[in-house]
């Protein structure tokens, strides 16, 4: 039986977020077919979602929500592992939803400034991009400060919705402005990335991840 619906546009890393707890907590969430700029436009979506954002989601007993963290932890809060997930205490919620803030303010933006020229999607600016490399570069070296003092996980002794957070804001990191000679600076973070996107559950809702050898300027 599906626990519900998402519907957004094909290979975001917000709804592999999603996917993922879904999958940890043995929840069947589906995908609706979505045309970005057509079907968030739509009467229907509009009365559900009323900023018309993806992904939205919509439960299977009727709860419709928007923005990516609010739907993974309303999963997250569904299953067996919400506890894992979210924390089972006070200390432990607040720890967990610190990353997650931190993946959407601090991790995100950079991320997404340098991803949208090189996937053609806005005009390639080198200052703006040196910035944004320049932010990716200090989230990930407090990533490694963090990791480096002896943490498996960003936030308790489990995979949490911390890891998964911060780890789907850096797929398209890893995929277009985290190179090899950035990668070599920081160790930490690329075995946590890989504990936590070769976590069964997280691995079939992020998919391989391609890493760029060298970060290229686009043409």
């Amino acid at each position: 039986m599906s626990f519900g619906t998402i519907y957004s546009y094909p290979h975001n890393p917000r709804v592999a977020k999603i996917h993922a707890v879904a999958n940890l907590n043995g929840l069947k969430v589906e995908d609706a077919p979505f045309e970005f700029g057509k079907t968030n436009k739509t009467p229907d979506f509009l009365a559900k979602f009323p900023l018309g954002k993806a992904p939205a989601f919509s439960s299977a007993d009727g709860v419709n929500l928007f923005e990516s963290n609010a739907i993974a932890h309303y999963v997250a809060d569904s299953g067996p592992l919400k506890d894992q997930l979210l924390g089972s205490n006070a200390a432990e919620r607040a720890a967990i939803q610190q990353w997650v803030t931190a993946a959407e303010t601090e991790v995100m933006p950079p991320v997404v400034t340098a991803f949208l020229p090189r996937f053609g999607l806005v005009p390639f600016d080198q200052g703006a991009d040196d910035n944004a490399v320049s932010k990716i570069e200090r989230a990930v070296e407090s990533l490694e400060r963090h990791i480096s003092s002896g943490k498996t996980w960003l936030a308790g002794e489990k995979i949490s919705l911390a890891d998964i957070s911060v780890a789907a804001a850096l797929v398209w990191g890893f995929t277009f402005a985290i190179d090899a000679e950035m990668r070599a600076k920081y160790p930490g973070v690329v075995a946590w990335y890989g504990r936590v996107v070769g976590t069964q559950g997280v691995k079939e809702a992020f998919g391989e991840t391609t890493f760029v050898e060298k970060r290229t300027v686009p043409k």
